[in-house]
C-alpha cells in the first residue's frame, strides 16, 4: 500500500480552482439551455396571441356580417296589404268542399284596398298578420251540450296565383305534403303566423290571398263522432287581415 502523500497547499488551491471552473462551466450551460427554453416559450405565446387576436378579428368580422345579413333578409319584403274589413262563412258564402264537407271550398279574400297584388317568393317565409281571428263552438251553449254541432270551425289561408281555382290548390297542397296551419280561438285578439305559397304556371303570376274554413271535433266535446258540414255546423268564424308579407331572403 503505497504511502498517503499530502496535498500541497498549492497543490489543493490548484485542485479547487480546477472544480470551481467545472462548476462555473455547468452554470453557464444551463444558463443557456433556460435562456433557449424561454425565447421558445415566448415565442409559441407570441404566437397564440396572434393567433386569438385573428380569431377574435375574423369572428368579430362574422358577427358583423351575419347581423347585416340577417338586417337585410328582414327588410327585403314584398307586402300584400289588406283593409281589415271582417269576413265570415256567411259573408262569403262558403260551400262545402265537393271531396270533404267538413271543409269549404278555397275563395279569394275581399278587399277594397290597394296594394294586395304582389310577386310572392314561393319557398319564402311568409307572414299573415290577422286583426283577429274568432272562432267558437255553439254546442257549447246547447242544453245538453254538443248534442247536435260538436265541431268548431277554424280558418286556413294559402297565397297563390289569383286565378287559382279551389281544386287548383288542393292538387297542388296534396302532390308537396304542404302543411296548412288552421288560425282561429275563442278569443277576439291579433295574431300571426306563416302560410304557404303557391305557384302554377298555367296562371298570371299575380297572386293573392286565398282562404278556407274547416270544421274540427270540438275536444270538450267528448265524441269520437267526425268534423260536420262546413255550412251547417260550427259556427261563424270571422277574421280580419292587415297584410302578408313574403320575405324573399328568408327560405323555409
Amino acid at each position: 500500500m503505497a504511502d498517503y502523500q499530502p496535498m500541497t497547499l498549492e497543490q489543493r488551491i490548484a485542485a479547487l480552482q480546477a472544480e470551481n471552473g467545472k462548476l462555473i462551466d455547468s452554470n453557464n450551460a444551463l444558463t443557456q439551455t433556460v435562456i433557449g427554453k424561454m425565447g421558445e416559450i415566448n415565442h409559441a405565446l407570441s404566437d397564440a396571441q396572434q393567433d386569438i387576436s385573428e380569431a377574435i378579428t375574423l369572428a368579430g368580422s362574422k358577427t358583423d356580417q351575419a347581423i347585416l345579413n340577417f338586417a337585410d333578409s328582414h327588410s327585403d319584403l314584398k307586402v300584400s296589404y289588406y283593409d281589415q274589413v271582417a269576413h265570415s262563412k256567411a259573408s262569403l258564402g262558403v260551400v262545402a268542399d265537393p271531396e270533404d264537407e267538413s271543409r269549404s271550398e278555397w275563395v279569394l279574400v275581399p278587399t277594397t284596398s290597394l296594394g294586395y297584388h304582389i310577386y310572392p317568393t314561393v319557398g319564402a317565409l311568409t307572414k299573415i298578420h290577422l286583426v283577429h281571428g274568432y272562432s267558437y263552438s255553439p254546442g257549447y251553449s246547447e242544453a245538453p251540450q254538443y248534442e247536435r254541432d260538436w265541431s268548431v270551425t277554424y280558418m286556413q289561408f294559402v297565397f297563390a296565383n289569383s286565378a287559382a281555382t279551389s281544386a287548383e290548390i288542393n292538387e297542388q297542397l296534396n302532390a308537396n305534403s304542404v302543411s296548412v296551419r288552421s288560425f282561429g280561438g275563442w278569443w277576439n285578439g291579433a295574431s300571426t303566423g306563416s302560410i304557404p305559397v303557391l305557384r302554377f304556371s298555367q296562371h298570371h303570376p299575380y297572386s293573392r290571398l286565398f282562404v278556407r274554413f274547416i270544421n274540427r271535433t270540438y275536444a270538450p266535446a267528448a265524441t269520437s263522432e267526425p268534423p260536420q258540414n262546413i255550412v251547417e255546423f260550427g259556427g261563424n268564424a270571422t277574421f280580419a287581415v292587415d297584410r302578408v308579407i313574403n320575405y324573399p331572403r328568408i327560405e323555409v
